[in-house]
């Protein structure tokens, strides 16, 4: 990419890390950093769904100019970046409704076609806790699943530790600037990793460590892994925000038990009682990232048979009739219910749940409304990103 481009998308990325949403909204409305910053004082103040504060960082951006200094810094730390209109952003977060403007790394990327494990928990473990999370981070790394995690002390960097010891790969995604390390204390981890994997962040370079971020930070760990893992965790646990994304982005949870009563483990068995997965052994894990793939693969085989339809419908100058309730493929935004979805999302994202109360025929499945959904997807309407359905 020239340096020009990428000047625009640092321009950007300062301005996501303080108005994430309106990013997006600007980007949806204008399509590219490059004609968001040729936007002139007085379009930056018609924009009606910016606040006076926004308003007014923006044309400060502009009086700063584009950040060279910042690119110059990158490049001489060797600090990589990769910005959501780029094709070498991770779908996996790609497909998140809060997805990161910009992704800053030292090392490499996941890469997307390998499934992997985020472990997580207490930072002040047990030795129960200790001795699980190195179990489960030498076996995840035999087995060839890298670990991501958030390098943090306790849980998370024994897990990383033991996986990189045993040969394997591993992430870290940082609550601060990919250029600071925090905490102090696992430098070597954190300089290991960068070998065996990489450290990410959607943070600028130089950008200390603060409290807010590592929340904000843990829907990258749980968005990029393809299950979640949480060793100990008491029952009030930061540890429990991931669970919370993962479970709001359809990702897999699994806990390990704890004794009755132990403090540690409270978070841990509230989740198998709330319906989480039971980790026993490091099989367990694999086991369940195999079913993920089966059934990736059977969604990608009803996926291939609506395209085929849909290209058979096309030759044929007599389409065969659609099931009961669905329009024929082929047909754009024709037919009262897809005009009603198309309303719908233009006000905002919508999940199948939310346009299945809201379009479906009488008697109808969701398993009907969802292949129409699919044709839809296939025809170029519309993208369904974390689940969340929005006009393409």
């Amino acid at each position: 990419m020239d340096m020009e481009k990428r000047l625009y998308h640092l321009y950007l990325a300062e301005l996501a890390c303080a108005m994430p949403q309106s990013v997006r909204n600007l980007l949806n409305e204008y399509g590219s950093a490059e004609r968001i910053w040729t936007l002139t004082e007085a379009e930056i103040d018609r924009i009606f769904y910016l606040k006076e504060t926004q308003k007014a960082e923006m044309k400060l951006a502009k009086t700063r100019g584009l950040p060279k200094r910042q690119l110059e810094e990158m490049e001489k730390k060797e600090i990589g970046a990769v910005c959501i209109e780029e094709e070498d952003y991770p779908e996996r977060l790609r497909q998140l409704t809060d997805a990161p403007y910009m992704l800053f790394y030292k090392g490499r990327l996941p890469a997307e076609e390998i499934r992997m494990v985020a472990v997580i928990g207490a930072r002040r473990c047990s030795d129960y806790g200790r001795r699980a999370a190195d179990y489960f981070g030498r076996e995840l790394a035999k087995a060839g699943v890298p670990v991501i995690s958030g390098l943090a002390v306790g849980i998370d960097g024994l897990s990383q530790s033991a996986c990189v010891e045993e040969g394997g790969v591993s992430y870290g995604v940082l609550g601060s600037g990919v250029d600071i390390v925090y905490p102090a204390g696992n430098r070597q981890l954190y300089q290991t990793i960068q070998g065996k994997g990489g450290v990410l962040s959607e943070y600028l370079p130089g950008t200390p460590a603060a409290a807010w971020h590592f929340p904000q930070r843990n829907r990258i760990i749980s968005g990029l892994a393809d299950l979640v893992l949480v060793v100990e965790a008491r029952e009030k646990s930061g540890t429990l925000i991931t669970v919370e994304y993962a479970l709001q982005q359809g990702k897999e949870v699994f806990a390990v038990p704890g004794r009755v009563g132990d403090n540690l483990s409270l978070g841990c068995n509230r989740l198998i009682r709330d319906g989480a997965g039971i980790a026993t052994c490091a099989e367990d894990l694999v086991f369940a990232l195999q079913d993920l793939g089966n059934r990736a693969g059977g969604e990608e085989k009803r996926r291939r048979d609506a395209e085929k339809r849909i290209r058979q419908q096309h030759r044929e100058k007599t389409a065969q009739p659609a099931p009961e309730g669905l329009i024929q493929a082929g047909e754009g935004w024709q037919g009262e219910r897809r005009t009603t979805i198309r309303k719908r999302l233009l006000t905002s994202p919508a999940s199948a749940e939310e346009l299945y109360a809201l379009a479906a025929a009488e008697g109808e499945s969701v398993q009907e409304l969802l292949t129409e959904l699919l044709v839809m997807e296939i025809e170029g309407l519309i993208i369904c990103k974390g689940g969340r359905y929005e006009l393409k």
